[in-house]
């Protein structure tokens, strides 16, 4: 391949020069011409991101994300590899932050859906796995998914990112996060107890990664009330067997073991103790009706 195209080269010059006059469409017609008949031409990345930013300016942002997509993709030794990225970022959040508006039928305009918003975040990571951006988009990933009330699926992304880039400035509140989502995500649902267990090791493994931060305290302080809640738990669900379903081995074995997890919660396995009496009375006369 030549080191340069006479004839791409005189297109992509025409074209810079209708943007400079604002004649959008006319330099869409000669980028599109150049990137179809010179595709091995050395400037046709150039003329690709070219394009892109026109489509940016014409408020058709998923051509332009799709454009600056072929560079990443296609163009690795460019110089415009990284710059490509950048603007791909800056769509997604735009897109995340509800900055971003599009024509819905050519009648109004409306921000951006969000499984498109979703998409470009995944591509931005995909792209640069290595790169400090792919834990930015994974922030703002995490930060999008919550307020699209998708708490496990950011829970994950959220732990994704303190997994693959624990040096992050990013990965402490990540780790906090993902303690929060399943904390409060107890309330939804029936994983109640496996929800609790998952943010009470979520704020314990913060305490571990990141002893110095200013909320390992804190983390280790809601550790505590987390386990005081499992305890809380378990204490209802051996109330359940012994009023509800009058299970009373099971009972016994969930009062049990509320009062050998006394340290977590003294005033739960102060009452188990008492339910516990109830129950293995309830088991003897249960056993000797059935005798």
């Amino acid at each position: 391949i030549a080191a340069q195209d006479p004839e791409a080269e005189a297109l992509l010059a025409q074209s810079r020069a209708l943007v400079q006059k604002n004649k959008l469409s006319a330099a869409e017609s000669l980028l599109k011409k150049l990137r179809k008949s010179y595709q091995h031409a050395p400037c046709v990345a150039d003329a690709r991101f070219l394009l892109a930013e026109v489509y940016e300016k014409q408020g058709l942002p998923r051509d332009a994300f799709d454009e600056y997509d072929k560079i990443v993709t296609r163009y690795q030794s460019s110089p415009l590899y990284n710059k490509a990225l950048d603007r791909q970022l800056a769509l997604a959040m735009a897109g995340a932050e509800g900055k971003l508006n599009v024509e819905v039928m050519g009648l109004w305009t409306a921000p951006i859906d969000a499984s498109t918003v979703e998409e470009w975040l995944s591509k931005v990571i995909r792209n640069a796995p290595y790169n400090d951006m792919a834990a930015t988009a994974m922030s703002l990933f995490g930060k999008f998914l919550v307020k699209q009330e998708k708490f496990e699926e950011a829970a994950m992304v959220y732990a994704k990112l303190v997994e693959d880039f624990p040096p992050s400035r990013y990965a402490p509140e990540a780790q906090l996060m993902v303690a929060q989502l399943w904390a409060s995500s107890r309330t939804r649902g029936d994983q109640n107890l496996v929800n609790l267990h998952r943010a009470r090791e979520a704020y314990e493994e913060f305490s571990l990664r990141f002893p110095n931060h200013k909320d390992a305290g804190k983390a280790l302080s809601e550790a505590s009330n987390v386990r005081r809640l499992l305890v809380r738990q378990e204490l209802e669900v051996g109330k359940y067997y012994l009023e509800r379903s009058k299970e009373y081995p099971s009972a016994i074995f969930c009062f049990e073991n509320v009062i050998r997890q006394k340290s977590n919660n003294p005033e739960a396995a102060a009452e188990a103790e008492r339910l516990l009496s109830r129950a293995r009375a309830l088991q003897t006369a249960a056993t000797q009706n059935k005798s």
